[in-house]
């Protein structure tokens, strides 16, 4: 559950940028936003949407955001798809720009992107300079299960870690779906119950067909044909090379503090929880401590902070850094 009140100032600016690659949560500051300015207001006379996906005019939008509320204390202009407008030339905003420079501070203007906006026009720059700038980025694999059980409390519900850890699994860091599928466990589970696996593999599909773990099962075995295949088919389902890396190298980590934990002679239980290793995965983790030694681990984490590194910086395509990496994490030992 993201606090809104704080990233947004709590609602009391009088222009507000939302962008970014999570769309869900722009949607939702966006929802935010606007119950927060019309709190107490009639909607239908206090409220303009326009849509930027068209041709727009964005003399339209000054004209909006300069007219009064109506028995209210303040109105809202609301611009969808407002990426349109960041690749238009400045002269065709220059109203729009004037306005953002002296806005009016009975309107909360609301210029929605469902994707990055361009930070280098004069339109984002006047923006951060007089209202507030909110950007919404993906979620890593690691954020994804405290997201999860943060947004539970909006449904007034606690939810298991493990029962988490599965659901992020299953669906994997599409917030959107993550959120339809705590609304459907809400209504499945006892009232007051904390939501567990059991109710989640109840009503949960497994949205992901391939994941990070059958992909590091497969570099464990040094197979190399069936570690590309894996890749190939997670990237194909849309997950960034980043991403993926990330995934790896957290595995990866937990292997290694695995093996440590092993060595002091923990049980698999104790191991797996240490470890951050949720239950139902703990079988194929502490199989896949015997497939690495700690010094092929070590190396492998250095392996992907190089390639971290390279992603980040070259101009080279982000699936064929990965697809050099995963070649030669998977090499059978002995070369």
């Amino acid at each position: 559950m993201t606090d809104f009140h704080k990233m947004l100032q709590g609602g009391a600016a009088p222009v507000y940028l939302l962008h970014g690659e999570e769309t869900f949560l722009t949607r939702q500051a966006s929802a935010w936003l606007r119950a927060k300015a019309l709190e107490g207001a009639v909607e239908d006379f206090n409220l303009d949407r326009f849509d930027a996906q068209g041709a727009l005019n964005p003399a339209e939008i000054v004209e909006a955001a300069r007219t009064m509320p109506m028995m209210a204390a303040r109105r809202v202009v609301w611009v969808k798809n407002a990426e349109g407008l960041f690749g238009r030339k400045a002269d065709d905003l220059k109203s729009l720009i004037d306005y953002i420079s002296a806005p009016d501070p009975s309107t909360c203007l609301i210029l929605q992107a469902m994707e990055k906006a361009r930070k280098n026009v004069a339109l984002f720059k006047r923006a951060q300079k007089h209202g507030c700038v909110a950007e919404f980025n993906a979620l890593s694999q690691r954020q994804v299960l405290p997201w999860v059980q943060s947004q539970a409390k909006q449904y007034k519900r606690r939810i298991d870690q493990d029962a988490a850890a599965l659901m992020a699994e299953a669906i994997g860091a599409d917030l959107a779906g993550l959120d339809d599928a705590l609304s459907r466990l809400n209504l499945f589970a006892s009232p007051g119950a904390v939501l567990s696996v059991e109710d989640v593999r109840a009503v949960v599909a497994h949205t992901r067909t391939h994941t990070i773990w059958e992909l590091t099962d497969a570099l464990a075995q040094r197979d190399q044909g069936e570690v590309l295949t894996r890749a190939r088919q997670i990237l194909e389902q849309g997950e960034h090379p980043l991403r993926v890396l990330g995934a790896i190298t957290r595995q990866m980590r937990q292997l290694l503090i695995g093996r440590s934990l092993r060595a002091q002679g923990l049980d698999s239980a104790e191991v797996c929880k240490v470890a951050g290793v949720p239950s139902f995965l703990s079988r194929a983790f502490m199989q896949q401590l015997d497939l690495y030694s700690g010094e092929e681990l070590l190396a492998a984490l250095d392996a992907l902070s190089d390639t971290d590194r390279a992603l980040k910086g070259s101009k080279l395509p982000g699936d064929l850094l990965l697809e050099g990496l995963l070649l030669n994490l998977s090499q059978p030992r002995g070369r």
